[in-house]
């Protein structure tokens, strides 16, 4: 027999460790982070499930426990989590369907780009790895060319949109001394050497005393091949609507990045051209009147 089992004090000295995590025993915590908030999730059967709590926080609830009472669906399960100081909680996890519940409820305007985290970046990495592997630099550099090249091409950005794009990939692999530091921005088959200046229609319409609504001008425009409608997706109203210059209307204005979202497109006209694409909608007159 063992000193171990001779000793009562030894004995009562032991831990009792709790069923749940003897049960679990070999289930490691992957790590996430989205930006600078931690977000804990486990594997179980081969899916993955998050803390509910990590969620709710980065999606900013208020109050976690109640965004999961009111939004999660699914059969409540708790799992053994250690925390940062070795202990041992009895932890709320979600599935996925849940955890996109709670992003399709949240109000936070960053619940988009932690939805693609999510979708694009966390679930992919799980599924193939069995872990979340941060992108390496390589093929962050890859995949990021090619996305903005993407990009570029479908909603047809001005040359100094795309350069921006570029810029902030080299900045995040420590390049961004190899590339340009401007683009030209110029109408389809000019010749020029600088940029030439541009404004939103709105303020072209003033400054030019045309006295129709914007939006008015916009359906002219559409209807003469110079605009276009184009929709992304959106986790509120499931579709986003927004104008893009055609590649026809290249001769007149460039897409450069809203200001209301970076997933799309705001149109600016070529202020040296703007008289042309008055008569051209047939506005020329009310600009003489």
């Amino acid at each position: 027999m063992s000193s171990l089992t001779n000793n009562p004090s030894a004995l009562a000295a032991i831990p009792v460790v709790p069923n749940s995590a003897k049960n679990h025993p070999g289930t490691p915590v992957l790590p996430f982070r989205f930006e600078s908030i931690s977000v804990r999730a486990v594997e179980i059967g081969g899916a993955p499930w998050f803390v509910g709590k990590d969620v709710a926080e980065a999606l900013g609830y208020a109050d976690p426990t109640n965004a999961m009472k009111q939004h999660c669906r699914g059969v409540v399960k708790r799992h053994p989590i250690v925390d940062g100081l070795g202990r041992i909680q009895e932890a709320r996890i979600i599935s996925e369907p849940d955890l996109f519940r709670l992003v399709a409820n949240s109000r936070l305007p960053d619940a988009e780009r932690f939805e693609r985290w999510i979708f694009e970046e966390v679930l992919p990495s799980i599924r193939k790895t069995g872990g979340y592997q941060q992108p390496q630099p390589l093929g962050l550099v890859g995949d990021g060319c090619a996305l903005i090249e993407s990009a570029a091409r479908a909603l047809r950005l001005a040359p100094s949109v795309t350069l921006g794009m570029y810029q902030r990939l080299g900045s995040k692999v420590g390049h961004q001394d190899l590339l340009p530091q401007y683009a030209v921005d110029a109408s389809n088959g000019s010749d020029a050497t600088s940029s030439d200046v541009t404004f939103p229609l709105t303020r072209l319409l003033e400054d030019f005393k045309i006295g129709m609504s914007a939006q008015r001008v916009n359906k002219m425009l559409e209807a003469a091949g110079i605009l276009e409608h184009v929709s992304r997706s959106s986790t509120r109203t499931g579709t986003k609507k927004f104008w893009s210059i055609t590649a026809a209307g290249g001769r007149f204005g460039k897409n450069v990045t809203s200001p209301e979202s970076p997933r799309q497109t705001q149109p600016h006209y070529y202020q040296h051209r703007f008289v042309e694409l008055l008569d051209l909608v047939g506005l020329g007159a009310s600009r003489a009147a």
